[in-house]
């Protein structure tokens, strides 16, 4: 399976605004500079090695999801049955604003990954969105 760096770009993207990491926050959770991250980010050139390098400071991401596409974006409950820290929690940004922009990336990876031929779970991704919308809304 070939990798697509755009496409890796895309979702570490996805992901980095989910968490709601900003520039700063990467590079001091990494130790890498910007101008790789900023690579990554876009899908520009880089070393496979940076971002193996990187993606081990975020224990709940699944590589294979960010690499290819495949499977959740965040990697399964450990044996003890603890859920590692996902879209969970208190959001900083506006709740509904926050949601839409990610309900709009999702509608962008889907596009992307449907033109790839991949058939991410990506779905599954936007029910929970629009579940956790209509709880915030209660």
């Amino acid at each position: 399976m070939a990798i697509d760096l755009q496409q890796i770009g895309k979702r570490f993207r996805f992901y980095t605004n989910l968490k709601e990491l900003e520039m700063e926050q990467l590079k001091s959770i990494t130790g890498s500079d910007e101008q790789t991250l900023s690579n990554i980010i876009c899908g520009q050139n880089y070393l496979l090695d940076d971002l193996v390098a990187i993606i081990k400071n975020f224990p709940d991401l699944s590589s294979q999801w960010l690499i290819y596409g495949e499977g959740s974006m965040f990697k399964p409950m450990d044996e003890d049955g603890n859920c590692h820290d996902s879209a969970k929690g208190c959001l900083k940004k506006d709740k509904t604003a926050y949601l839409q922009q990610m309900k709009d990336m999702l509608v962008e990876l889907d596009a992307a990954e449907v033109a790839k031929g991949h058939h991410a779970d990506v779905d599954a991704l936007k029910a929970k969105l629009d579940e956790y919308k209509a709880q915030q809304e209660q």
